[in-house]
């Protein structure tokens, strides 16, 4: 992974806010961001995680739909892989659980606006 947690999260919720602002459906922001990051060099299933969660986030702030996105963030969680992520994480593995128990807490990502 190229960027940091924190740096990796700040970017998606820009590419986020520019494509909500540019009027894309909860249904297109998610594989316009994600596109914006598979096809990196370095693209891997940490970094993949990582732009989920951040997605999940700033869904949640919008109060838009993203169960498709939590349910695809799970199947990508599952298996034995905190150990890796921990350690691929470092110091910002802290953070990343924060943010991890906020989407498994919350109660959802919204209703879908009618």
């Amino acid at each position: 992974m190229i960027f940091e947690y924190s740096e990796l999260k700040q970017y998606v919720e820009e590419d986020f806010n520019r494509f909500y602002e540019m009027g894309f459906s909860e249904k297109q922001i998610f594989p316009a961001v994600l596109n914006e990051y598979e096809h990196g060099e370095d693209f891997c299933l940490l970094e993949n995680i990582c732009i989920h969660i951040s997605l999940v986030l700033n869904y949640m702030k919008k109060n838009l739909k993203c169960d498709e996105i939590v349910n695809e963030l799970e199947k990508l969680l599952s298996g034995d892989i905190e150990d890796k992520l921990e350690t691929e994480l470092g110091n910002e593995y802290a953070k990343f659980t924060v943010d991890l128990s906020i989407i498994r807490n919350g109660g959802g990502c919204g209703i879908q606006k009618t």
